[in-house]
């Protein structure tokens, strides 16, 4: 049983159509819904033979070749021996681990081996993305690790794991197939191999829906808690009541995917969250939202949240990428009829062309309410802000 188990665990590539339509697609965290469905319709990646995609599950490193290898349409190479003692031709990525060790991306452990099932950290995803689609690396400075040239460039590039920077990026952390699959489709893009899945996909996002949107229809799960942030900015927290109820939150359909502003302009919607609450009234006291993407909070003067019209924070003026924003009245009863709160933004003046940015609500932490069932698919993007 040497690794027939990680045989039967990844069937990554066969038994499943590719309709991206799979069992589990609530689990599917929002912003890696659309890159997985363009690397399914791309034959990149499909799911699992029991019908889902599972995609907290971490990826092993055998795993981890055989999506570089369909990513780059790389020219399989079938050696007539195996290059590692733990690997074997009999075994289903003999050629893919074959073909990543042919081409550079990868190397053995100093002991020979390669250790197929063990999980990819992202220190070795970056090196190995880096070399698959030839990025030139930035050069090693004085006493840094190995892998921090290879995040250096994966940053330069925008490349980074989705809602990661150099400054909370745990090169240990083991990346799981959500966080993968949409880090190699903006692989793609950049290397001009995948059309753009953010601009032709607008249309559709903006698109009304055929069914209604309600809460009930979209937060039939747990949440899906990717990143683990432990930076948090001063909130507000209620003390929890155990009759206050579920909070069930997801992002307005209405939201714009991207919007292209100016120096100065004001009062831009750069973010929509429905709220309700099941089994109980559920008291909100504040938000925090962290602005991610290829800008500075340097380009926002002032961040602020309304709902049905009126301001229900002051404005806040950001000192950093992080923005609390407690609420003017103490706080926000929710029941069970949807309450949409807006999150606005003013443009400074200082604000440079092509910056590219979103404000993100990542945990159920960073909200401050007086229960801890929060429900909703985290991290919760909001629109893609452009300075033109």
């Amino acid at each position: 049983m040497r690794f027939f188990l990680l045989a039967t665990t990844f069937l990554l590539f066969g038994g499943l159509s590719l309709a991206a339509n799979f069992s589990d697609n609530d689990r599917i965290p929002e912003w890696a819904q659309t890159p997985i469905s363009s690397l399914v319709e791309a034959e990149i990646i499909t799911g699992n033979s029991d019908g889902t995609f599972a995609p907290t599950r971490p990826m092993n490193r055998a795993e981890f070749c055989k999506v570089l290898v369909n990513a780059t349409d790389a020219k399989k190479y079938l050696p007539l021996a195996s290059s590692f003692p733990d690997v074997e031709r009999s075994d289903w990525f003999f050629d893919d681990v074959e073909t990543a060790r042919y081409y550079g991306w990868l190397a053995g452990y100093p002991n020979g081996t390669f250790l197929p099932g063990n999980k990819i950290n992202r220190a070795e995803a970056a090196k190995i993305l880096a070399n698959a689609f030839q990025l030139p690396v930035l050069e090693a400075q004085d006493d840094e690790a190995w892998y921090m040239p290879y995040f250096r460039t994966l940053d330069t590039a925008g490349l980074l794991p989705y809602g990661t920077s150099l400054e909370n990026l745990n090169p240990n952390e083991s990346p799981n197939r959500a966080e993968i699959a949409e880090q190699v489709a903006r692989f793609m893009v950049h290397a001009g191999t995948l059309p753009s899945y953010q601009e032709t996909s607008t249309a559709e996002a903006n698109a009304p829906s055929e069914q209604a949107s309600t809460i009930e229809q979209t937060n039939q799960g747990a949440p899906v808690e990717q990143f683990q942030y432990t930076e948090s900015a001063s909130t507000s927290q209620l003390p929890v009541d155990a009759s206050a109820g579920t909070l069930l939150l997801e992002k307005d359909k209405g939201l714009l995917q991207k919007i292209k502003v100016s120096q100065n302009q004001q009062n831009i919607v750069a973010h929509k969250i429905k709220l309700r609450s099941e089994n109980g009234l559920t008291e909100i006291s504040s938000f925090q939202f962290r602005l991610v993407g290829n800008g500075s909070y340097m380009a926002v003067s002032d961040v602020w949240l309304e709902l049905d019209g009126r301001k229900i924070t002051d404005k806040v003026n950001p000192t950093n990428n992080l923005v609390s924003l407690p609420l003017k009245q103490t706080k926000l009863t929710v029941g069970t009829s949807i309450k949409t709160v807006i999150l606005k933004i003013d443009i400074s003046s200082t604000a440079k062309t092509g910056e590219n940015f979103r404000w993100v609500l990542y945990l159920p932490e960073w909200i401050g309410a007086n229960t801890d069932k929060k429900v909703g698919f985290f991290p919760i993007g909001g629109s893609n802000i452009e300075v033109q």
